[in-house]
């Protein structure tokens, strides 16, 4: 394992959170939080920061704004790199005071992330958000996981290239579950994996064999959750899960297990940020090379990189 901090560039605030992570054709990572003074929900921004190559190896360069600013708080970004190679970022933001007033919109990037088309609203109902990142699936469709905050119903949208227009895909019922990530699972299925919004405080998983025109019904995992942002990744022969491992109101330790059927069964957990403060929301991805790598916000001052091998996460 090996690690680096991220920093919110001058002038747009002390805090940072809910960071997102691609690798780009290219070669190059992206990184993408949004940036605050003090609540969360005012005068937030979005901030991206590249990962460059220096005299001793890859390092983090500085962060810099994406957009110009705004009478709306931005958050929760999501970058995605399509088949082709543009880039998009999904982000919302809040036309009131709180989540529950969220205006899905997106930008795009045709220059590796350089420069940025202007933002365009979903037009969905206020509150819909989006966290965990988007898939390709068989017809190179692209598959949104989302969730709204209002109803506490996470549900999954679909758009055909080139992903102008979207269309209700599914939606999940009882119980209520947000923020879902999901994760091909080496040939055998989609899985979505859900954050409780209640007692019992359990990760959740749900199961998709037909690239996600239907799903099966949502059942508990053994993994607990104090009611905070998850991350699921596949790679190297196994699907791994990033989240904070208690039941307690805190977000501490971060941990990782992993599951070679499913989320069936899975390994004992590896705290491997275990500092007591809040180490929360991580985004991991696969590189196709035999590394992780994730993001997560670190006392919501920094946010933290870091990057393990296969074996790492194998052995566990």
């Amino acid at each position: 394992m090996t690690s680096e901090f991220l920093y919110n560039p001058p002038n747009v605030g002390s805090y940072c959170h809910c960071a997102t992570l691609i690798r780009t054709q290219p070669g190059n990572l992206l990184a993408a939080w949004y940036a605050y003074p003090e609540e969360e929900y005012k005068d937030a921004q979005l901030v991206l920061a590249r990962q460059v190559q220096g005299a001793t190896g890859p390092r983090w360069g500085p962060s810099q704004t994406i957009l110009p600013p705004s009478v709306y708080s931005h958050g929760n970004p999501v970058l995605f790199l399509a088949p082709k190679g543009r880039i998009y970022l999904f982000f919302v933001g809040l036309k009131g005071s709180y989540w529950n007033d969220a205006d899905l919109q997106a930008v795009s990037s045709n220059d590796d992330g350089h420069t940025w088309t202007d933002p365009v609203s979903f037009q969905l109902p206020a509150g819909t958000m989006v966290r965990g990142t988007p898939l390709v699936g068989e017809q190179d469709e692209l598959l949104l996981p989302m969730y709204e905050e209002r109803s506490k119903e996470s549900i999954l949208l679909v758009s055909e290239p080139p992903y102008h227009t979207w269309r209700m895909g599914y939606r999940f019922g009882d119980p209520p579950l947000i923020q879902p990530t999901l994760v091909r699972e080496a040939h055998e299925g989609l899985t979505m994996y859900f954050r409780p919004t209640q007692d019992p405080k359990r990760i959740w998983r749900s199961v998709s064999r037909n690239e996600g025109k239907t799903w099966s019904n949502p059942i508990q995992t053994p993994l607990p959750n104090p009611l905070s942002g998850i991350s699921a990744v596949s790679g190297g022969g196994v699907t791994a899960l990033i989240y904070n491992h208690t039941t307690e109101h805190r977000r501490y330790p971060l941990s990782v297990s992993v599951t070679q059927d499913m989320g069936v069964t899975w390994s004992q957990p590896w705290h491997f940020e275990n500092v007591e403060h809040e180490v929360s929301y991580p985004c991991f991805i696969h590189d196709g090379k035999g590394r992780f790598h994730g993001l997560y916000s670190f006392n919501r001052r920094m946010i933290k990189y870091v990057t393990f091998s296969e074996e790492e996460f194998q052995n566990l």
